[in-house]
């Protein structure tokens, strides 16, 4: 799926999907549950779930987060033997889903093929809405506008994510508010609070608010393969970025380099990492990305080509 198939549109009628998975990486982790909601003018009309087979045993991380064991998940079938049925079910529809992009990222490698359907985040429409709020988790929204539970298993994040978009749909309309009114140009100047890396600065004139890494608190572990660390750490703050030498409960985002995510197959994790998935299981607001996955997010951004 294209970044060019991002849309931000007023639609009543969609598919939102949610997928539970055993890291960030396409390249390295593995779908583990698949749902999806089919919604008709504002309402849940079908739902499809599944759990899915992965070539790995899950980890205690996994199970501890989303409750799924590898018990659960003998004798379910692989992500690519449900395709077909994937596909059937979501038609010609747009996708809605919080933070869709790594849901259909894990679909596309575990598919072979790429997704062609617009997709719409959620996550990208609460920042707009809801810019009093230091975090935008599906956790958080749910709490601050009362939605049903979701509970790090595929139709219960559905079914908040759906309650989410309707009651955007809702409040824009109360307010008289429309997508141009949400995404009007709003880039200001170079953004360094909290930088803490002192020979990382921004060198560029204005930073996308509306950019992956705006704002958010972010640790580089590991040698990466492809860029100089360096390099890499000062795309992220010309992107908004914040960067920290160590993971503490305001990290949002931690980076492997691929050797370090490589290690994880052979069951070892280094202390970064650990305290990552710790404060994690904790309710903090941080995820564990790896090099690749990092590099897809730049190209996402129009950074690399």
């Amino acid at each position: 799926m294209s970044a060019t198939n991002y849309r931000k549109k007023i639609i009543d009628d969609y598919c939102v999907l949610d997928t539970e998975t055993t890291g960030l990486s396409a390249y390295y982790d593995e779908v583990i549950e698949l749902g999806i909601l089919r919604v008709r003018g504002g309402t849940v009309v079908d739902q499809y779930s599944q759990l899915i087979h992965p070539e790995h045993p899950i980890d205690g991380f996994i199970t501890a987060l989303t409750g799924i064991t590898n018990e659960m998940l003998a004798g379910m079938p692989s992500i690519s033997e449900v395709k077909d049925a994937v596909l059937s079910f979501v038609g010609d529809d747009v996708i809605v889903g919080h933070n869709i992009l790594f849901d259909i990222r894990f679909l596309n490698m575990g598919f072979g093929d790429e997704i062609e359907n617009e997709y719409m985040d959620t996550m990208q429409f609460a920042r707009k809405m809801y810019p009093e709020l230091d975090h935008h988790r599906l956790s958080d929204l749910r709490k601050h506008l009362g939605l049903s539970n979701n509970e790090h298993r595929a139709i219960a994040d559905c079914i908040t994510t759906q309650e989410l978009y309707e009651t955007i749909k809702a409040t824009m309309s109360d307010k008289g508010l429309q997508i141009k009114d949400l995404w009007a140009e709003n880039k200001r100047g170079s953004h360094s609070v909290g930088v803490d890396i002192s020979s990382i600065i921004p060198n560029t004139v204005e930073v996308n608010e509306e950019s992956f890494f705006y704002d958010r608190h972010v640790v580089f572990t590991g040698k990466l393969e492809k860029m100089a660390r360096k390099n890499a750490m000062q795309i992220v703050v010309n992107l908004g970025g914040i960067l920290d030498t160590s993971v503490t409960k305001r990290t949002n985002y931690l980076i492997l380099g691929d050797n370090d995510y490589n290690t994880i197959l052979h069951g070892e994790k280094s202390s970064k990492h650990k305290k990552a998935e710790k404060l994690k299981l904790e309710g903090n607001d941080i995820e564990i990305i790896d090099e690749f996955t990092f590099y897809d997010i730049l190209s996402d951004e129009g950074v690399l080509a």
